[in-house]
């Protein structure tokens, strides 16, 4: 047996066997020597002797540790009477693995292929309908022109190559009132389930005569990238910072004044007390308000929060959304909230008198 030609491929399947059919943790994780000789006569149509399965082990502990993916002495150890395998280095582990397939999983763009593709490369961290299970997906039909505009926006970011967009309003499935614009782009981003082109307007610079440097910031945009018609590369020259530290200094501020999406080059510090009837009502408020400012709340006072009282501040850009996310913090029952910044007050109080005119409008 030692001879057939099977036997050189013995090796390799048993090197599959441990590396895809078995994980340090989780799912099936041992198997006994019995279980290996059914598995190769499965595969192979061929049955082995047990010495050369230890051999073949043993041979393949000794690449393993000479090739560095292992620190361990042994990848592959027995408990007992059955076999089990350690990390190997630069692995996936069960987690993440389980944590990509999550993302994609309730990703609304990505093609459910890709899913199964990730799951079929880990089949011993997805046994059954693991992913199906766990997580209701929310598959949509893949826009392959979306996929497209993406690959030119990431050569063009990668190769400093300004793009012309044509961009314009989502009514339905259609973009209305487009218009070009010439851009340079930045970087992507991700938010509200939407993908973001950051770059700097060539029209703004060309127009304000702005220099490379930190003045550029008053040029960076973002553009939707579903509310693109489509991405050409442009001849135009590209537009840069200085120097890479300050690009991606500047690319920080501009995301951190960010409010859902909207960005702001005034940063401002806002304070609220948030007023419940209870401490519960006070949490439930402040719950709903530190979901959509996320990072940029930060609790000033919880002295008083058993009497329902909470202070926080937000440092964040004055972007439209801010009084939209401060409107519905107000409409929580048996809360009431006290702003504590007087150009936020005067400006929230105007937003008011507009959403108040529009429903009189409509009333009559």
């Amino acid at each position: 047996m030692a001879n057939s030609e099977l036997s050189k491929l013995k090796i390799l399947f048993i090197y599959d066997y441990f590396k895809n059919r078995l994980c340090a943790s989780g799912g099936k994780d041992s198997v006994s020597v019995s279980e290996l000789i059914a598995y190769l006569e499965d595969k192979t149509g061929t049955t082995f002797e047990r010495k050369s399965i230890y051999a073949d082990i043993s041979k393949i502990n000794e690449y393993v540790r000479k090739s560095g993916q292992t620190t361990d002495s042994d990848w592959i150890f027995c408990e007992g009477k059955k076999y089990r395998r350690g990390d190997l280095k630069g692995e996936i582990l069960i987690d993440e693995a389980r944590l990509i397939v999550d993302a994609i999983s309730t990703t609304p763009f990505v093609d459910s292929d890709l899913c199964d593709k990730i799951t079929d490369m880990f089949p011993s961290y997805f046994t059954g309908d693991y992913q199906k299970r766990i997580l209701y997906p929310h598959y949509e039909k893949v826009d392959r022109k979306c996929i497209s505009r993406l690959n030119n926006i990431r050569t063009a970011i990668n190769d400093k190559s300004s793009l012309k967009i044509p961009y314009g309003y989502k009514l339905g499935s259609e973009l209305t009132e487009k218009t070009d614009k010439t851009v340079s782009p930045m970087a992507l981003d991700w938010e509200n389930n939407c993908y973001y082109l950051i770059a700097v307007d060539n029209a703004v610079v060309n127009e304000k005569g702005l220099d490379r440097d930190e003045s550029l910031t008053g040029a960076l945009r973002r553009y939707r990238v579903d509310r693109m018609a489509n991405v050409y590369f442009s001849n135009a020259p590209y537009i840069d910072y200085k120097s890479e530290a300050l690009r991606q200094q500047e690319l920080k501020r501009f995301i951190g004044n960010s409010l859902s999406a909207f960005s702001s080059n005034d940063l401002t510090l806002l304070g609220i007390k948030i007023k419940g009837r209870t401490r519960k009502d006070a949490l439930k408020a402040y719950g709903a308000f530190a979901s959509k400012a996320s990072d940029k709340v930060r609790i000033k006072d919880d002295t008083k929060l058993d009497k329902g009282i909470l202070e926080i501040t937000v440092k964040t850009g004055r972007a439209p959304t801010l009084y939209t996310d401060i409107f519905e913090l107000s409409t929580f029952e048996n809360v009431e909230i006290e702003i504590d910044n007087d150009e936020i007050c005067r400006e929230y109080g105007e937003f008011i008198k507009k959403a108040a005119k529009a429903a009189k409008l409509q009333k009559l």
